[in-house]
Protein backbone atom coordinates (compact mmCIF):
# COMPACT_ATOMS: atom_id res chain seq x y z
CA UNK A 1 0.00 0.00 0.00
CA UNK A 2 1.58 3.12 -1.16
CA UNK A 3 -0.94 5.55 -1.84
CA UNK A 4 -2.65 8.51 0.66
CA UNK A 5 -6.50 8.30 0.93
CA UNK A 6 -8.83 10.87 2.09
CA UNK A 7 -12.50 9.90 3.59
CA UNK A 8 -14.81 10.74 6.01
CA UNK A 9 -18.14 9.55 8.21
CA UNK A 10 -21.23 11.38 8.03
CA UNK A 11 -22.77 13.20 10.75
CA UNK A 12 -26.56 12.30 11.76
CA UNK A 13 -28.87 15.04 13.14
CA UNK A 14 -30.85 14.69 16.20
CA UNK A 15 -33.85 12.38 14.16
CA UNK A 16 -31.23 10.15 12.72
CA UNK A 17 -30.93 11.45 9.51
CA UNK A 18 -27.56 12.33 7.53
CA UNK A 19 -26.68 15.89 7.46
CA UNK A 20 -25.07 15.79 4.13
CA UNK A 21 -28.81 15.09 2.99
CA UNK A 22 -29.05 19.30 3.55
CA UNK A 23 -27.79 21.85 1.21
CA UNK A 24 -24.79 21.84 0.18
CA UNK A 25 -21.67 19.08 0.38
CA UNK A 26 -18.34 18.75 2.14
CA UNK A 27 -15.38 18.98 0.14
CA UNK A 28 -11.77 19.70 0.33
CA UNK A 29 -8.16 21.28 -1.28
CA UNK A 30 -5.17 19.18 -0.01
CA UNK A 31 -1.84 20.16 0.32
CA UNK A 32 1.53 18.43 0.46
CA UNK A 33 4.83 19.92 1.17
CA UNK A 34 8.32 17.45 0.73
CA UNK A 35 11.21 18.65 2.19
CA UNK A 36 13.71 16.90 0.83
CA UNK A 37 17.74 17.29 0.04
CA UNK A 38 17.33 20.92 1.90
CA UNK A 39 20.84 20.65 3.07
CA UNK A 40 19.97 20.54 6.64
CA UNK A 41 21.80 16.86 7.68
CA UNK A 42 24.03 18.24 10.27
CA UNK A 43 21.68 20.44 11.35
CA UNK A 44 18.77 17.98 11.65
CA UNK A 45 21.00 15.14 13.18
CA UNK A 46 21.85 17.67 15.83
CA UNK A 47 18.39 18.51 16.35
CA UNK A 48 16.81 15.31 16.21
CA UNK A 49 19.35 12.17 15.54
CA UNK A 50 18.25 12.12 11.81
CA UNK A 51 17.57 13.87 8.17
CA UNK A 52 14.92 12.11 7.54
CA UNK A 53 12.85 14.41 5.04
CA UNK A 54 9.68 16.28 6.24
CA UNK A 55 6.47 15.88 4.91
CA UNK A 56 3.76 18.19 5.85
CA UNK A 57 -0.01 17.62 4.59
CA UNK A 58 -2.78 20.05 5.18
CA UNK A 59 -6.14 20.11 4.04
CA UNK A 60 -9.13 22.86 3.66
CA UNK A 61 -12.51 20.91 4.63
CA UNK A 62 -15.78 23.20 3.41
CA UNK A 63 -18.64 22.68 5.54
CA UNK A 64 -16.82 20.31 7.84
CA UNK A 65 -20.33 20.45 10.09
CA UNK A 66 -21.17 17.57 7.57
CA UNK A 67 -18.45 15.03 9.14
CA UNK A 68 -18.62 12.92 12.63
CA UNK A 69 -14.89 12.40 11.83
CA UNK A 70 -12.15 12.90 9.10
CA UNK A 71 -10.05 9.68 8.16
CA UNK A 72 -6.46 10.01 6.36
CA UNK A 73 -4.73 7.50 5.58
CA UNK A 74 -0.71 7.06 5.91
CA UNK A 75 1.29 4.11 3.72
CA UNK A 76 3.53 4.13 6.87
CA UNK A 77 3.18 2.96 10.34
CA UNK A 78 3.02 5.54 13.30
CA UNK A 79 2.12 3.76 16.52
CA UNK A 80 0.58 5.29 19.51
CA UNK A 81 3.75 5.73 21.75
CA UNK A 82 5.65 7.70 18.88
CA UNK A 83 2.67 9.96 17.62
CA UNK A 84 4.28 12.85 19.55
CA UNK A 85 7.85 11.86 17.62
CA UNK A 86 6.20 11.48 14.39
CA UNK A 87 3.22 14.40 14.50
CA UNK A 88 3.25 17.63 14.68
CA UNK A 89 1.01 20.27 14.57
CA UNK A 90 1.38 22.73 12.30
CA UNK A 91 -1.63 25.86 13.23
CA UNK A 92 0.28 27.12 15.64
CA UNK A 93 2.86 28.21 13.01
CA UNK A 94 0.23 31.04 11.99
CA UNK A 95 0.48 32.46 15.16
CA UNK A 96 4.20 33.13 15.23
CA UNK A 97 4.60 34.35 12.16
CA UNK A 98 1.29 36.24 10.52
CA UNK A 99 3.03 36.52 7.16
CA UNK A 100 3.06 32.53 6.36
CA UNK A 101 -0.73 32.84 5.57
CA UNK A 102 0.39 35.00 2.72
CA UNK A 103 3.36 32.49 1.59
CA UNK A 104 1.60 29.40 2.00
CA UNK A 105 -1.65 30.37 0.48
CA UNK A 106 -0.38 32.63 -2.11
CA UNK A 107 -2.23 35.74 -1.40
CA UNK A 108 -2.92 39.03 0.98
CA UNK A 109 -4.64 37.71 4.48
CA UNK A 110 -5.74 39.02 7.56
CA UNK A 111 -4.90 37.08 10.60
CA UNK A 112 -7.06 37.29 13.49
CA UNK A 113 -6.53 35.00 16.68
CA UNK A 114 -10.67 33.58 18.31
CA UNK A 115 -10.83 33.96 22.30
CA UNK A 116 -11.00 30.80 23.57
CA UNK A 117 -10.69 28.85 20.97
CA UNK A 118 -7.65 26.70 19.18
CA UNK A 119 -8.95 28.70 15.98
CA UNK A 120 -7.54 31.38 13.68
CA UNK A 121 -9.48 33.50 11.60
CA UNK A 122 -8.22 34.05 8.40
CA UNK A 123 -9.87 36.33 5.33
CA UNK A 124 -8.19 37.35 2.23
CA UNK A 125 -7.82 41.39 1.57
CA UNK A 126 -8.09 40.71 -2.23
CA UNK A 127 -11.31 38.39 -2.70
CA UNK A 128 -14.14 36.97 -0.70
CA UNK A 129 -12.18 34.08 0.97
CA UNK A 130 -12.76 33.26 4.32
CA UNK A 131 -11.64 29.89 6.73
CA UNK A 132 -10.17 28.98 10.07
CA UNK A 133 -7.22 27.21 11.09
CA UNK A 134 -7.66 24.94 13.54
CA UNK A 135 -4.61 24.23 15.86
CA UNK A 136 -4.72 20.11 16.37
CA UNK A 137 -3.69 18.74 19.53
CA UNK A 138 -2.07 16.16 18.50
CA UNK A 139 -2.81 14.12 21.55
CA UNK A 140 -6.55 14.31 22.31
CA UNK A 141 -7.69 15.38 18.17
CA UNK A 142 -6.10 12.88 16.98
CA UNK A 143 -6.00 9.02 16.99
CA UNK A 144 -4.07 6.17 15.08
CA UNK A 145 -4.77 3.11 14.07
CA UNK A 146 -2.83 0.48 12.80
CA UNK A 147 -3.54 -0.77 9.43
CA UNK A 148 -1.52 -3.45 7.69
CA UNK A 149 1.47 -1.60 6.66
CA UNK A 150 -0.27 1.42 7.07
CA UNK A 151 -1.90 3.66 9.74
CA UNK A 152 -5.36 5.81 9.72
CA UNK A 153 -5.01 8.71 11.10
CA UNK A 154 -8.36 9.96 13.05
CA UNK A 155 -9.72 14.00 13.32
CA UNK A 156 -12.92 13.53 15.27
CA UNK A 157 -14.88 16.89 15.04
CA UNK A 158 -17.11 16.91 17.97
CA UNK A 159 -15.13 19.25 20.03
CA UNK A 160 -14.96 21.40 16.94
CA UNK A 161 -18.71 21.69 15.39
CA UNK A 162 -19.64 21.76 19.38
CA UNK A 163 -17.47 25.15 19.47
CA UNK A 164 -19.12 26.36 16.27
CA UNK A 165 -21.79 29.25 16.72
CA UNK A 166 -24.71 28.83 13.97
CA UNK A 167 -23.60 31.67 11.46
CA UNK A 168 -20.12 29.28 11.39
CA UNK A 169 -21.92 25.78 10.05
CA UNK A 170 -20.38 26.82 6.67
CA UNK A 171 -17.26 27.81 7.46
CA UNK A 172 -14.02 26.02 6.29
CA UNK A 173 -11.43 24.83 8.45
CA UNK A 174 -8.13 24.12 7.41
CA UNK A 175 -5.89 21.81 9.18
CA UNK A 176 -2.26 21.16 8.64
CA UNK A 177 0.36 18.82 10.66
CA UNK A 178 4.24 17.48 9.58
CA UNK A 179 5.23 13.85 9.33
CA UNK A 180 8.84 13.85 10.93
CA UNK A 181 11.09 11.23 11.49
CA UNK A 182 9.98 8.78 9.41
CA UNK A 183 12.61 7.71 6.30
CA UNK A 184 9.10 8.00 3.73
CA UNK A 185 10.95 5.49 1.40
CA UNK A 186 7.63 4.48 -0.15
CA UNK A 187 7.64 8.42 -1.67
CA UNK A 188 11.08 8.34 -2.40
CA UNK A 189 13.21 5.75 -3.82
CA UNK A 190 16.61 6.25 -4.34
CA UNK A 191 17.91 5.20 -7.59
CA UNK A 192 21.16 2.69 -7.74
CA UNK A 193 22.23 2.00 -11.70
CA UNK A 194 23.00 -0.97 -12.37
CA UNK A 195 26.67 0.00 -13.61
CA UNK A 196 26.93 3.00 -11.67
CA UNK A 197 29.82 2.71 -8.91
CA UNK A 198 31.53 5.48 -10.50
CA UNK A 199 29.09 7.20 -11.01
CA UNK A 200 27.47 6.85 -7.76
CA UNK A 201 30.49 8.40 -6.58
CA UNK A 202 29.34 11.83 -7.43
CA UNK A 203 25.77 12.17 -7.90
CA UNK A 204 22.85 10.46 -6.16
CA UNK A 205 19.53 10.14 -8.07
CA UNK A 206 16.05 9.74 -6.28
CA UNK A 207 12.63 8.84 -7.53
CA UNK A 208 9.36 10.09 -6.16
CA UNK A 209 6.51 8.40 -6.08
CA UNK A 210 3.16 10.36 -4.79
CA UNK A 211 0.02 8.26 -5.25
CA UNK A 212 -3.12 9.76 -3.79
CA UNK A 213 -6.13 7.60 -4.03
CA UNK A 214 -5.14 5.27 -6.14
CA UNK A 215 -7.04 1.95 -5.93
CA UNK A 216 -4.86 -0.32 -7.32
CA UNK A 217 -2.29 0.93 -4.25
CA UNK A 218 -4.73 0.69 -1.67
CA UNK A 219 -5.88 -2.78 0.19
CA UNK A 220 -9.14 -4.13 -0.91
CA UNK A 221 -10.66 -4.30 2.48
CA UNK A 222 -9.40 -0.41 3.08
CA UNK A 223 -11.85 0.80 -0.03
CA UNK A 224 -14.17 -1.04 1.44
CA UNK A 225 -14.21 1.28 4.28
CA UNK A 226 -14.78 4.39 2.19
CA UNK A 227 -18.06 2.81 1.60
CA UNK A 228 -19.41 1.52 5.39
CA UNK A 229 -22.74 3.31 6.20
CA UNK A 230 -22.16 6.73 6.51
CA UNK A 231 -18.78 6.92 5.02
CA UNK A 232 -17.67 8.34 1.92
CA UNK A 233 -14.48 9.42 -0.03
CA UNK A 234 -13.82 13.41 0.73
CA UNK A 235 -14.68 15.06 -2.56
CA UNK A 236 -11.32 17.17 -3.75
CA UNK A 237 -11.02 19.86 -5.91
CA UNK A 238 -8.01 20.71 -5.58
CA UNK A 239 -4.57 19.12 -5.22
CA UNK A 240 -1.27 20.96 -4.76
CA UNK A 241 1.92 18.68 -4.30
CA UNK A 242 5.32 20.93 -3.57
CA UNK A 243 8.82 19.13 -3.19
CA UNK A 244 10.96 22.36 -1.24
CA UNK A 245 14.78 21.41 -1.83
CA UNK A 246 18.17 23.41 -2.52
CA UNK A 247 17.88 25.30 -6.01
CA UNK A 248 21.37 23.09 -6.98
CA UNK A 249 19.20 20.30 -7.06
CA UNK A 250 18.13 18.51 -10.57
CA UNK A 251 14.86 18.14 -10.86
CA UNK A 252 13.37 16.53 -14.01
CA UNK A 253 9.37 17.29 -14.69
CA UNK A 254 7.60 19.38 -16.66
CA UNK A 255 4.88 19.25 -14.35
CA UNK A 256 6.41 21.64 -12.17
CA UNK A 257 5.89 25.40 -11.79
CA UNK A 258 9.26 26.49 -10.10
CA UNK A 259 9.74 29.65 -7.49
CA UNK A 260 12.36 30.94 -5.33
CA UNK A 261 10.95 30.98 -1.26
CA UNK A 262 10.64 34.01 1.13
CA UNK A 263 13.73 32.77 3.32
CA UNK A 264 13.13 34.85 6.34
CA UNK A 265 9.18 33.88 6.50
CA UNK A 266 10.22 30.14 6.06
CA UNK A 267 12.41 29.91 8.41
CA UNK A 268 10.63 29.46 11.78
CA UNK A 269 8.24 27.59 9.72
CA UNK A 270 10.81 24.95 9.31
CA UNK A 271 12.32 25.05 13.34
CA UNK A 272 15.11 27.58 12.21
CA UNK A 273 16.73 25.58 9.79
CA UNK A 274 18.59 27.59 7.39
CA UNK A 275 15.85 28.27 4.30
CA UNK A 276 18.40 29.78 1.88
CA UNK A 277 18.21 29.00 -1.79
CA UNK A 278 15.69 27.14 -1.26
CA UNK A 279 13.24 26.33 -4.20
CA UNK A 280 9.93 25.25 -4.38
CA UNK A 281 8.64 23.06 -7.37
CA UNK A 282 4.70 22.93 -7.49
CA UNK A 283 2.30 20.34 -9.10
CA UNK A 284 -1.21 21.32 -9.13
CA UNK A 285 -4.00 18.75 -9.68
CA UNK A 286 -7.49 19.79 -10.56
CA UNK A 287 -10.72 17.93 -12.39
CA UNK A 288 -9.82 17.43 -15.71
CA UNK A 289 -13.30 19.10 -17.13
CA UNK A 290 -16.20 20.33 -15.31
CA UNK A 291 -18.69 18.52 -17.48
CA UNK A 292 -17.50 15.15 -16.54
CA UNK A 293 -16.93 15.89 -12.97
CA UNK A 294 -15.86 18.41 -10.79
CA UNK A 295 -13.57 16.33 -8.10
CA UNK A 296 -10.22 14.90 -8.52
CA UNK A 297 -11.07 10.89 -8.25
CA UNK A 298 -7.23 10.17 -7.55
CA UNK A 299 -4.00 11.83 -8.31
CA UNK A 300 -0.41 10.49 -9.54
CA UNK A 301 3.08 12.44 -9.57
CA UNK A 302 6.64 10.81 -10.48
CA UNK A 303 9.59 13.31 -10.86
CA UNK A 304 13.24 12.23 -10.76
CA UNK A 305 16.12 14.61 -8.84
CA UNK A 306 19.96 14.28 -8.87
CA UNK A 307 21.84 15.54 -5.92
CA UNK A 308 25.56 15.83 -7.02
CA UNK A 309 27.63 15.06 -4.01
CA UNK A 310 30.43 17.16 -2.43
CA UNK A 311 33.11 15.47 -4.31
CA UNK A 312 36.16 17.18 -4.34
CA UNK A 313 37.85 15.09 -1.62
CA UNK A 314 36.55 12.06 -3.78
CA UNK A 315 38.66 13.87 -6.59
CA UNK A 316 41.85 13.95 -4.27
CA UNK A 317 41.01 10.09 -3.18
CA UNK A 318 40.43 9.07 -6.52
CA UNK A 319 43.84 11.26 -7.79
CA UNK A 320 45.77 9.89 -4.71
CA UNK A 321 44.59 6.42 -5.39
CA UNK A 322 44.88 6.15 -9.35
CA UNK A 323 48.43 7.67 -9.34
CA UNK A 324 49.47 4.87 -5.59
CA UNK A 325 48.32 2.40 -8.35
CA UNK A 326 50.05 2.96 -11.42
CA UNK A 327 53.21 3.94 -9.13
CA UNK A 328 52.52 0.09 -7.51
CA UNK A 329 52.48 -1.33 -11.35
CA UNK A 330 55.38 0.80 -12.27
CA UNK A 331 57.20 -0.79 -9.51
CA UNK A 332 56.07 -3.65 -9.95
CA UNK A 333 56.74 -4.05 -13.50
CA UNK A 334 60.21 -2.62 -13.36
CA UNK A 335 60.87 -5.23 -10.27
CA UNK A 336 60.00 -7.86 -12.48
CA UNK A 337 61.85 -6.81 -15.26
CA UNK A 338 64.79 -6.84 -13.21
CA UNK A 339 63.89 -10.54 -12.24
CA UNK A 340 63.73 -11.86 -15.43
CA UNK A 341 66.60 -10.30 -17.09
CA UNK A 342 68.60 -11.74 -13.81
CA UNK A 343 67.42 -15.10 -14.76
CA UNK A 344 68.07 -14.52 -18.46
CA UNK A 345 71.79 -13.70 -17.57
CA UNK A 346 72.18 -16.92 -14.85
CA UNK A 347 71.26 -18.89 -17.48
CA UNK A 348 73.34 -17.66 -20.16
CA UNK A 349 76.18 -16.95 -18.39
CA UNK A 350 75.91 -20.69 -16.28
CA UNK A 351 78.55 -23.09 -18.26
CA UNK A 352 77.25 -26.23 -19.09
CA UNK A 353 78.19 -29.18 -16.97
Amino acid sequence: MESFAFWYKERENESGVSVSDESGELAAHVHFNLWCECGWKKEKEHLQGTDYPYLDIGFRVKRLSKAQALFFFLPFSITEAKKMQCIEDLGRKFLENALLADALFNDSHHVTISANKKEIDVRCTSKDDHFKIYQLDIVNDISLEAFGEGTILEIKTGRILSNMDESEQESDYYFRFRIKNQPLDFLIHRYKPPTGVIQGLFNTTYMIDFRYHNIRGLHNTLVERFHEKLNHPVPVQQLHFFLMTKAYVDVSNTNFKVRKIEQDVWKDYVDGLDTEDLVAYHYADKPKTESNSKYIDSSELFAKFRVEQQVIWRYVLITLGLGAVGSLLGSSILALKDIIWQLICKFLLTPPT
